[in-house]
């Protein structure tokens, strides 16, 4: 029987070569109608027999286009037109955008075989791309997501690019970046004068980065500063040119193969290395390997990526080595993306720049993530990822999660879906508050979305608190910082009813204006009550404690010795100075600018100094990313804490006699390693012990981990492992990072839980 039905999907449709799916799909089954993008998603009109329109369905469902994703598909039955060809129609645009624009896709297999074939009319061409693979978010500038609402509308095809853009057969059709060396893009390699280099732009900047010249590679999302990974004098250039002296830097490799020379890897770290997203993954380097130390002074990690855009492929192909791979930057600034931001570093910073007149819409930085116990852990949700929607556990208003101070990010919410921004950075500097406002404007136009919610933290001094007190929307909410924490985590693992929520960090603030860190809360998605935390010490120079960790170190010394200059260990005045050890002790005595905190971050720095391994960071978590570092993994031995209710308060969670040991410890001789596995494993019996007193009063048995401190793979893994052990269901984070780029969701997530229960 002869009929005809509208179908609307939704999901990752556009940009993925959907549509050539569809028609040859319906002509396969001899079905005619038509396929079209629009702003509320991809409208299929089918007609013919029954039976093969039920075939098509099945088909489209079970072979996507390979990077597609079906979210849902709506069939309704339509008056038959007795139509006798299928078509695909132009994209219609107008109204409330619903469709999900892809991520930046990595070259496919495909085209990277024509990148490498001299027979091939793209052969070497740097900006090679199809339906499966290229820019879509760094390109586009609104939905629906067509060539002349992309940064390749001043390209004009050539007339073969043409003909594969319009042929619904070929891997081309409607490829949006579509080009090749007659029409498209072209690069240039020049110094910092500006000046062009004579000859191929690739060889010459290969031979300059063999010579350990530093140079600046255009990228998606902005540029990278790139040196040779085996030239340890190269990278040392490039942290003081940087001014960056630590802090890793991340390599890009050509193939697995070489990631394999240099890292230990997992099968899941190689599933993500050569996934579309291509993150760099944090992998355990190996014992004897090439790459200079100096890449990454901190741990015995490194975090690598292979190869995702034709000229990074043609960059490493001629180059022959890993390449180190920065966003190309000063510190705390944004990353740089057209040619007037790479001046100021060209020269100063870069010894050369392989440029091209692609224009970036945006800037996006990479994602970065490892894997703990076989699941993925997030640092950084951004290239590849973004702007993938995650799920919101319901409906409702749109709603701006403004997120916290580091690590940003903000979100965007419409029906169930929510949209987070690439990764903002802290925002320390004019220049990152304006990409932060400039994100927000920008997801807003692109999705279409017009916020009538805002949700923020409630520190009264964040510039997001401002941004979203500022937000001409309806209705205001906000948001406690570990609550935001927790609820990300919630509704990530789908989860709605109370629970015990662990949210360990360096910084939140607290209603009681203290600083909060080491919080245990009795948490749903609207509400939340803090039932413990760890024991509070004065900051003494307030965020100044925060730089310098030996001033945490002085205050729990201080606390355990009554605050007496001449009862404090030797060792620790000496490092701090006499004189400045008793101004500080007599300023927390007089409450000047030492406000208390139950910070787990704190009292990580705080070990860190006393140990000796971290007194004067040069970036932000670098004391505890050093003492993780050390850690003996096989000491199993752990230091004494206590847990006290004094009065009707809360549980405290107390760990002064794991400090007193650690001075103890140092005094004696101990070695780091042996102190940091002890103080690892405190941490671990310590939460564990605090969740089992909570669940005996409150009977519940959900434990819920947030905040920065789960980046740790020690403390997450042994955590879960022992309360798991112990009855209860450990959930974590998966899609998003633990850190405060999370904090965006979980405040969008607890503003319209609070909006729903009141409406």
């Amino acid at each position: 029987m002869l009929k005809r039905v509208l179908a609307v999907v939704k999901g990752r449709i556009q940009g993925v070569g959907f549509r050539p799916r569809v028609y040859t799909i319906a002509v396969k089954f001899g079905l005619s109608g038509f396929v079209r993008n629009t702003p509320g998603g991809l409208n299929i009109e089918l007609e013919g027999e029954g039976g093969n329109i039920d075939l098509f369905f099945e088909e489209l469902r079970r072979k996507p286009p390979p990077v597609a994703r079906i979210d849902n598909i709506d069939i309704k039955s339509i008056p038959v037109k007795n139509e006798e060809i299928f078509k695909i129609r132009e994209s219609a645009s107008g109204g409330v955008s619903e469709a999900c624009i892809p991520p930046d896709l990595a070259t496919c297999s495909a085209c990277l075989r024509e990148l490498f074939d001299p027979n091939d009319r793209r052969y070497r061409y740097p900006f090679i791309n199809c339906t499966d693979c290229g820019p879509r978010f760094t390109i586009v500038r609104s939905l629906p997501y067509d060539r002349e609402r992309t940064s390749m509308a001043e390209f004009p095809l050539c007339g073969e690019c043409e003909r594969e853009y319009y042929d619904p057969l070929d891997r081309r059709f409607e490829a949006q970046p579509n080009a090749c060396p007659e029409c498209g893009p072209v690069i240039r390699c020049i110094d910092p004068e500006g000046r062009e280099y004579f000859g191929d732009p690739v060889t010459v900047a290969s031979k300059l980065l063999k010579k350990g010249k530093i140079v600046a590679v255009k990228g998606l999302g902005g540029y990278h500063l790139s040196c040779n990974a085996l030239d340890a004098g190269a990278v040392e250039r490039l942290r003081g040119r940087k001014k960056r002296p630590d802090k890793a830097f991340a390599v890009m490799c050509s193939s697995i193969e070489q990631v394999e020379e240099h890292c230990r890897c997992t099968s899941e770290m190689k599933e993500a290395l050569l996934s579309v997203s291509r993150p760099i993954v944090v992998c355990a380097r190996k014992e004897v390997e090439r790459i200079t130390g100096k890449v990454s002074h901190d741990t015995k990690d490194l975090g690598v990526m292979l190869a995702y855009t034709p000229l990074h492929h043609l960059l490493l192909e001629s180059v022959r080595v890993p390449l180190v791979m920065t966003s190309a930057n000063m510190n705390d600034e944004p990353i740089a993306t057209d040619e007037d931001e790479i001046k100021q570093i060209l020269g100063s910073v870069a010894d050369a720049a392989l440029v091209h007149n692609r224009p970036i819409v945006r800037r996006c930085d990479d994602s970065v993530l490892t894997f703990v116990d076989r699941q993925p852990l997030f640092f950084r949700r951004s290239r590849g990822f973004v702007p993938d929607p995650i799920p919101l556990p319901f409906d409702g208003p749109p709603t701006l999660g403004c997120g916290a101070e580091q690590k940003v990010t903000a979100c965007l919410t419409r029906g169930d879906k929510a949209y987070l921004t690439q990764h903002i950075g802290d925002l320390s500097s004019y220049e990152v508050y304006g990409f932060y406002a400039e994100a927000v404007k920008d997801m807003c136009s692109l999705f279409n979305i017009k916020p009538e919610i805002a949700a923020y933290d409630i520190h009264p001094g964040y510039h997001t608190t401002g941004f979203g007190k500022n937000a001409v929307v309806s209705e205001r909410y906000a948001v406690q910082h570990h609550h935001a924490h927790i609820a990300a985590c919630m509704a990530e693992n789908e989860l709605a009813g109370n629970v015990i929520g662990v949210a360990l960090d360096g910084t939140g603030y607290g209603p009681d204006k203290t600083v909060w860190g080491g919080e245990f809360l009795i948490a749903d998605l609207s509400e939340y009550r803090r039932v413990g935390h760890f024991k509070q010490y004065p900051m003494p120079g307030g965020d100044a404690a925060v730089r310098e960790p030996l001033r945490m170190a002085l205050s729990y010394a201080g606390s355990n010795s009554g605050m007496k200059a001449d009862k404090l260990p030797a060792f620790i005045t000496d490092r701090i100075g006499k004189r400045n050890a008793a101004a500080m002790l007599q300023a927390i005595e007089k409450g000047l600018n030492s406000p208390l905190t139950s910070s787990c971050g704190r009292l990580f720095d705080a070990a860190a100094a006393i140990s000796g391994i971290c007194t004067n960071p040069s970036y932000d978590g670098q004391a505890p990313q050093r003492f993780q570092n050390i850690c003996d993994l096989k000491e199993e031995s752990a230091y004494s804490f206590e847990i006290t209710a004094p009065g009707d308060e809360n549980l405290i969670l107390d760990f002064s006699e794991m400090i007193a040991s650690i001075i103890g410890d140092v005094e004696t001789g101990r070695g780091a390693s042996l102190i940091s596995a002890r103080f690892h494993n405190t941490i671990v019996e310590g939460v564990a012990a605090m969740c089992e007193k909570i669940s005996a009063d409150s009977g519940i048995r959900d434990v819920v981990l947030s905040g920065g401190v789960f980046q740790n793979s020690i403390i997450l893994s042994r955590l879960r492992k022992l309360l798991n052990a112990r009855g209860f269901n450990v959930y974590f984070h998966r899609k998003l990072p633990p850190n405060d780029a999370c904090i965006a969701y979980g405040q969008a997530v607890v503003a319209l839980a609070r909006y729903n229960i009141r409406s």
